[in-house]
């Protein structure tokens, strides 16, 4: 037999390397996590473009795509991290992974929005700005003791300057506290306010919606045609020789309550049986409420596209950027005050690991540039975080 340069017979050599294990315990484990990987990167590409598609696909047709772009932020990242394994793999699975972040890319910046995109002394403030609040106040954090929630939001409004503020959940436990929240906002002396709850005993006197401005209020009323459910309403605001109208929305709550989220949405979920089947009639809820809030965003959207004046909509649309919701209220006129001047992420929902921005300020484009936006974080009074916005009037 043949010898090879090292001394040992050709033959016994294959005949050991035919012996031992195809690899290591090593490569073994590697190869394990690489199947785990493509199964993950597959799911997670498909994910991608079904939350993507949740932003056309009604959800009163079917609200599966909804669910997916609930989390579209935290799936985009999961592709991050698949395509980081495929480069340092270097497999071609890489590719899909790729592809799915090329598609998905142009949605980040409704979730982020890079310090660096933006240079502070570009800003040039005016007499003439107006500057616009949203806040869920949620009831003051039911302030029916002490009066530190109108407190609180009062001195917001007055430190940031607020020309025009949108509150929604706003309760009065009696006509004495609503007088002293007003006390507190003596610049917006022109307010509107519509009751959407009804009056019962042992129950806050008043709640729903309220329009505070500095600028004269000419007209306001509700923008749906179903005064019953009212999800929004409006006003008609003198600015200069100009008129702006105010739309002031809450849309359909997800109607998850804080005992459910502490009982189903954690991570003990997946092993408990009682759990599973809580989670499941979260889940059918959530279910009705986006076929709701569909219905809603459409009447919503179509009032605001019937406006005869420059519109600014804000609210609480219990809703993500990436929805079907805030695609029919925004269409393709109204600028988002975090899209034009926001700073990193800027959630608004204090709540479910701060992923969620469900609060906004839309301005109608052709006559209004943005110029500051902000959403603040140090309120206790609810659950949201109120956003506030500058836009100057584009003179025609």
């Amino acid at each position: 037999m043949r010898k090879s340069k090292s001394g040992y017979y050709l033959d016994e050599n294959r005949k050991r390397s035919r012996q031992r294990p195809a690899g290591s315990g090593r490569a073994v484990a590697l190869w394990v996590v690489d199947v785990a990987m493509v199964v993950v990167t597959v799911v997670a590409a498909v994910a991608l473009v079904a939350a993507l598609l949740s932003r056309v696909v009604d959800p009163r047709a079917t609200s599966l795509f909804a669910f997916a772009g609930l989390f579209y932020q935290v799936i985009f990242v999961v592709n991050v991290g698949c395509a980081l394994w495929w480069i340092v793999r270097w497999r071609r699975w890489v590719i899909l992974s790729a592809v799915a972040l090329l598609i998905g890319w142009g949605n980040i910046k409704l979730f982020y929005r890079s310090d660096l995109q933006q240079n502070p002394t570009e800003v040039v403030r005016s007499r003439d700005d107006v500057v616009v609040a949203s806040f869920n106040v949620k009831g003051f954090a039911g302030t029916g003791v002490d009066k530190g929630g109108y407190d609180e939001v009062g001195q917001l409004f007055s430190r940031a300057g607020v020309n025009v503020a949108c509150v929604q959940e706003c309760y009065y436990y009696n006509e004495e506290r609503r007088d002293y929240f007003y006390d507190r906002l003596d610049r917006l002396k022109y307010r509107i306010f519509v009751n959407t709850v009804p009056e019962q005993k042992g129950s806050p006197t008043g709640g729903g919606f309220a329009i505070l401005s500095s600028y004269p209020i000419v007209r306001h009323g509700v923008a749906d045609a179903d005064e019953s459910n009212v999800n929004a309403i409006w006003a008609d605001l003198r600015v200069g020789r100009d008129t702006l109208r105010v739309v002031n929305a809450h849309l359909q709550s997800t109607g998850i309550s804080n005992v459910e989220r502490n009982e189903t949405l954690t991570t003990q979920v997946i092993g408990d049986t009682l759990a599973r089947t809580k989670l499941s009639a979260v889940a059918v809820k959530m279910v009705d409420n986006y076929r709701q809030r569909a219905s809603e965003a459409d009447n919503l959207a179509d009032f605001v596209a019937s406006s005869p004046h420059p519109v600014v909509v804000c609210g609480d649309f219990n809703d993500t950027p990436v929805s079907y919701t805030y695609r029919r209220v925004r269409g393709r006129h109204l600028a988002d005050g975090f899209v034009e001047k926001g700073r990193g992420t800027e959630y608004t929902f204090k709540g479910l690991y701060n992923l969620f921005r469900i609060d906004y300020i839309l301005a109608d484009k052709e006559h209004f540039e943005i110029k500051e936006y902000c959403s603040v974080d140090s309120l206790l009074t609810s659950d949201h975080k109120p956003v506030v916005a500058r836009l100057g009037l584009i003179e025609e």
